[in-house]
């Protein structure tokens, strides 16, 4: 933790250009092997993008077309009889909010009060404890809209979530119950927060069996996430995991098609590993082709490295 503080702290300097050469090299063999520093270097790159970008704001079409209802109302009151505008300006003051900023402040917080009040009135109250005595093959049924945070204990297994129905609720569960996988497989491909994402592939990753329903998911966040840092840890998964005949062929091809398509250089290297693990002499010509005609030299080295242990067992691994 305390080596990723310090490239953690390279990595803004990194995007204005403020590390040397030997710094630079550093930085980019540590983000090869750590997705969460990757996930963070990703995600100044596009924060800086935002920065350098010049936006204008242009009017839209809605709100040309409320301050034009808001003048033609205006207009309507400073024509009417002086002994009729005086109520109805009342009245357009309180429908349009047209206080001082003090008074606005305050009676739109009422009308939001009272609006809370109401809905309090007709939607249910799912708070944790009431959640707690409900069996979790209910999950499904709760409609959940996104995640707000995940926490996970690795000593008990068991896992934390708070997510977003028609109210935030948190629930809590082992990690190997088909409910909770559930959960956990649906946040990998829907939630839109990459940080979300990365703490969903580190929980799985404490389960004990993986159904088919998480490792479609994680192959399809293999494969398309746009977060490299992500990507990575979900090829690291997939590669750890208990195989069974059907599992292990289709890990094989999507472990080949990341080899041949894979822009991020350090996901290619996991994908080798993870071929070498399957043990599958098919996919020997894809090592090869790796070994003589991958853009990464250090992927070149690791294939070439395998091929020589595959053809002299006796090489060491180190």
């Amino acid at each position: 933790m305390k080596q990723c503080k310090k490239y953690q702290q390279w990595i803004w300097l990194n995007v204005y250009d403020e590390l040397n050469e030997v710094e630079k090299k550093l930085l980019d063999e540590h983000i090869q092997v750590c997705a969460e520093c990757l996930l963070d270097f990703e995600e100044a790159k596009q924060t800086k993008a935002l920065l350098d970008k010049k936006i204008q704001r242009q009017p839209t079409a809605l709100l040309l077309k409320e301050n034009r209802a808001e003048l033609h109302q205006r207009l309507l009151l400073a024509t009417q009889p002086k002994l009729k505008s005086a109520w109805i300006k009342k009245i357009w003051q309180f429908v349009s909010l047209d206080f001082s900023p003090t008074l606005r402040f305050s009676t739109a917080l009422a009308m939001l009060l009272i609006g809370i009040l109401i809905g309090n009135m007709f939607v249910s109250k799912i708070t944790q404890k009431d959640f707690s005595d409900q069996a979790l093959p209910f999950l499904p049924n709760l409609n959940v809209t996104g995640v707000e945070s995940i926490n996970y204990d690795q000593e008990t297994n068991q896992v934390s979530m708070k997510l977003h129905t028609m109210k935030q609720l948190t629930i809590q569960g082992d990690m190997d119950s088909p409910e909770i996988k559930h959960l956990l497989a649906n946040s990998l491909l829907n939630e839109e927060r990459p940080n979300i994402r990365l703490k969903t592939v580190a929980a799985l990753s404490m389960t004990k069996s993986f159904d088919q329903q998480v490792v479609k998911a994680l192959i399809e966040v293999l494969e398309n996430d746009e977060n490299p840092g992500i990507r990575l840890k979900a090829i690291k998964l997939l590669t750890t995991i208990p195989f069974n005949t059907s599992i292990k062929n289709l890990i094989t091809k999507v472990l080949i098609r990341v080899l041949l398509k894979e822009k991020n250089s350090a996901i290619r290297n996991e994908a080798i590993d993870g071929l070498t693990k399957l043990k599958n002499g098919s996919v020997e010509p894809f090592i090869y082709n790796a070994a003589r005609n991958d853009s990464s030299e250090y992927v070149r080295s690791k294939a070439a490295l395998i091929l020589q242990r595959t053809e002299n067992p006796g090489i060491p691994n180190h």
